[in-house]
């Protein structure tokens, strides 16, 4: 199977791979089926595209990745609906924001996690008390390091890049 999205161009996957959330998420009633991706290599970000309206993917995590002592308690209702008959085969990712421009202002849904059957791709976004909807990845302590870090690295990719063009040029009549 294959969609033509807008973010990714044409995606390639099998029926297999569609996680299928029958309720849809909050505010996105009309997408129910979503292929899951990594946003990159070694990434600890993935993307939640959907498959029913292709100019709609999200940014998700695994929450575990980023708050060590977060416990999500797995409704029986949802458990149900999930037909989830082993604690193993939940998979729960949440959904990240990040705000234009100021991506060490980068938050997260852990009031509403998306938990899913890895055995039958079912999935539902469950609503849980006691966290935040909009909880911090980067603590306020630790946005200065990110940043300074940030720039660090956009330096040293601007410096590659003039480093390969000043020690390596091509003549024009050579490339020709």
């Amino acid at each position: 199977m294959e969609i033509q999205g807008t973010r990714f161009g044409v995606l390639e996957f099998k029926e297999e791979e569609i996680i299928t959330l029958n309720e849809g998420l909050l505010g996105f009633p009309m997408s129910r089926r979503f292929l899951l991706f990594p946003y990159g290599e070694d990434s600890s970000f993935f993307w939640l595209q959907s498959v029913d309206e292709t100019e709609i993917a999200f940014i998700v995590i695994n929450p575990f990745d980023f708050f060590a002592h977060v416990e999500f308690e797995v409704q029986d209702e949802d458990a149900l609906a999930l037909q989830l008959q082993n604690p193993e085969d939940v998979e729960i990712f949440t959904l990240v924001t990040i705000p234009e421009g100021r991506p060490e202002e980068m938050r997260t849904n852990l009031a509403g996690p998306v938990v899913v059957n890895t055995q039958n791709r079912q999935g539902r976004q469950i609503l849980v008390k006691g966290y935040s909807p909009r909880q911090l990845l980067i603590p306020p302590n630790m946005q200065s390091t990110y940043l300074k870090e940030r720039e660090m690295r956009r330096a040293n990719r601007r410096n590659r890049a003039r480093g390969r063009v000043e020690h390596n040029p091509v003549p024009l009549a050579a490339a020709s």
